[in-house]
């Protein structure tokens, strides 16, 4: 049975799809960005290991890239995860919106349900020959 609700119900339900793919694509980014920067700190101390020998600090150009992307892998990381934690806030917000709407649309049924089974109570007492004579 249809609500008056429903256009808002599916709407609003629409909304939180949007959000829970957001918040995947999202998280599935941060794993990405975790990895590459395992992947680049694995790299430095493999670098490291290299040149133990060495001097302690390498001051290559290719050693300041490194640097440089590491931080920017952690910046993204941190980017990410602000935006996960803003993804789930929102998603909370549109669950917390959608449950009223839910309940008065379930109510609304049960309001409709209960006139049907009184106007056919109502019927039946008024023609209590059309409950026998069908049988």
């Amino acid at each position: 049975m249809k609500t008056p609700y429903d256009t808002d119900r599916r709407q609003r339900r629409k909304e939180l799809d949007d959000i829970r793919q957001a918040l995947i694509a999202t998280e599935t980014q941060l794993s990405v960005f975790a990895k590459a920067i395992i992947d680049a700190d694995a790299a430095l101390r493999r670098e490291r290991e290299k040149r133990a020998a060495g001097p302690a600090f390498d001051v290559s150009p290719d050693a300041a890239l490194r640097r440089r992307e590491m931080i920017r892998l952690t910046r993204e990381l941190a980017r990410l995860e602000d935006e996960i934690e803003r993804l789930r806030a929102a998603l909370l917000v549109k669950f917390e919106a959608l449950r009223p709407i839910e309940t008065a649309s379930e109510d609304y049924l049960a309001v409709k349900r209960a006139e049907a089974a009184k106007a056919k109570a109502a019927a039946e007492d008024q023609f209590p020959d059309a409950r026998t004579s069908g049988r």
